[in-house]
């Protein structure tokens, strides 16, 4: 898992390096020096550990296995994606807000971190009631923390100013769309656009704030995660079509909101971090990284196919 997340990491830190070099705000990635992060478990760096009223947890093994060699609260044995793209680029690991928040109230650091901070909360979704019964933070929530802190100075503004933005939420919308014991009220189409304009609408109080630079991470195939077995009907051999195919559509509404931020924010730089076709990608040329697919997953399609 680690060696695909490093992979996935350097491709963004090219695209992050590529556009912001062709900018008059920014000049190369050595000026970026925060990163703030919002999201799920594909970002959560602990956030979750530390809200105990949460029961989405990740603080057993196999998790943090291969690189902390102990649970982080992270959602992988190893680290995130966000993890390597900070390491890379010499700024450390972003601690997450409610560690920090300890931190700072107890004493035992001043203030909160310069080189940025983790929002993220695994089970998280773009809409504010996905999951609540969990008590995870969601994305607005998060947005909002960040906004105190801001407004209160405890982040320096200057910070802000030369941070970058990772986005990256959706994914556990989309699944929900399709429990069994919760019907949607809107067809899918519908469904997508509602996730949209509360992405656009987190984008817009994100550069309220000061920061001009953002990556909008898509999704990857949620229908081909292993819990979907827990749908009805969804097939055990394959991936569950219906759901990659809403994962595309809310994938193509992401790129073309992405594409639209220096029309609509001008002086801004955004980036969208084409997850899905990176995973694509890997399975097509597995040798290229150094694995090699077992007959029963090569059958394993990733096309939406019933």
């Amino acid at each position: 898992m680690d060696k695909k997340l490093y992979i996935q990491a350097l491709l963004v830190i090219n695209i992050i390096i590529h556009v912001s070099s062709a900018t008059d705000v920014v000049s190369s990635a050595k000026n970026i020096s925060a990163i703030f992060i919002f999201g799920d478990s594909i970002f959560d760096a602990g956030n979750n550990h530390f809200n105990k009223n949460c029961s989405a947890q990740a603080d057993f093994p196999p998790y943090g296995s291969t690189f902390f060699h102990h649970p982080t609260g992270r959602f992988t044995n190893g680290r995130t994606v966000a993890d390597f793209i900070s390491q890379f680029m010499g700024i450390g690991m972003q601690q997450p807000y409610l560690e920090a928040q300890n931190a700072v109230f107890n004493g035992s650091r001043k203030d909160y971190p310069s080189n940025g901070i983790n929002f993220a909360s695994a089970g998280s979704g773009v809409l504010p009631g996905t999951n609540k019964d969990w008590g995870v933070i969601s994305i607005q929530e998060q947005l909002r923390q960040f906004q105190t802190l801001a407004e209160q100075n405890r982040i320096d503004k200057r910070v802000v100013e030369k941070s970058v933005i990772f986005l990256e939420s959706g994914s556990n919308d989309i699944f929900n769309y399709f429990l069994p014991f919760d019907p949607p009220t809107l067809d899918p189409d519908a469904y997508v656009e509602a996730m949209t304009n509360k992405v656009a609408n987190l984008i817009d109080q994100i550069y309220k704030l000061g920061s001009q630079r953002i990556a909008v991470f898509s999704l990857g195939p949620v229908g081909c995660i292993p819990a979907r077995a827990l749908l009805p009907a969804a097939p055990l051999n394959r991936c569950y079509g219906k759901i990659n195919v809403m994962v595309k559509k809310y994938n193509k509404a992401l790129e073309r909101l992405v594409n639209n931020i220096p029309l609509t924010h001008p002086g801004a730089v955004a980036v969208y971090g084409a997850v899905y076709d990176m995973v694509q990608h890997f399975r097509a040329l597995p040798n290229r990284y150094g694995k090699s697919l077992s007959l029963s997953e090569k059958r394993f399609e990733l096309n939406p196919v019933q």
